[in-house]
């Protein structure tokens, strides 16, 4: 019996673990390995049979705009990760940057744990997020890479009205 108990705390705890990091891992699938590019992201979600965004979920990504979202949603462990891809043209503001391609993909996700999915962000990028803000009861985890042709930013925030996270990434090219 106590060995039953045992094994029933650790599969609890390595399940956790793992839906946990699976918020990081969705969203790396999603955003990252497809390049942040708008084709590869909807060739992804058609190869790999994403769902459609419900009305109320497009809601949630663009509060009384959500016709306007491009999106799909993940179903993995009990969840679903809404998905979303944009693309503008960088205005006046950008400076050098202004008139250049800028695309953003996020991944909003059920609960999880926001020091993992920043650790596993960190991780990824290879380095520690270059500024962290926290105001009411929001942190916001910040990292930005740059090239010659282009500048990244990447984002988790957590907290507020969020029932999970907010991972994001944001890229500027000339």
């Amino acid at each position: 019996m106590r060995m039953r108990v045992i094994f029933s705390a650790v599969l609890a705890l390595v399940t956790t673990t793992s839906a946990h990091a699976a918020a990081f891992d969705v969203y790396r699938a999603a955003c990252l390995d497809t390049g942040i590019d708008m084709a590869n992201v909807r060739a992804a979600a058609a190869s790999q049979k994403w769902s459609a965004l419900t009305e109320a979920e497009r809601d949630t990504l663009a509060p009384g705009n959500g016709a306007r979202v491009e999106g799909w949603a993940i179903a993995k462990d009990g969840g679903r990760y809404l998905v979303s891809i944009s693309a503008n043209t960088a205005g006046g503001g950008a400076g050098d940057r202004a008139g250049s391609s800028v695309v953003s993909c996020s991944v909003l996700t059920p609960k999880a744990d926001e020091a993992v999915a920043v650790k596993a962000y960190g991780a990824y990028l290879k380095r520690q997020p270059g500024s962290t803000e926290k105001v009411d009861g929001i942190a916001t985890y910040t990292w930005s890479t740059q090239d010659a042709s282009s500048l990244t930013l990447h984002y988790v925030v957590a907290g507020g009205t969020l029932p999970g996270l907010s991972l994001s990434v944001s890229t500027i090219r000339k």
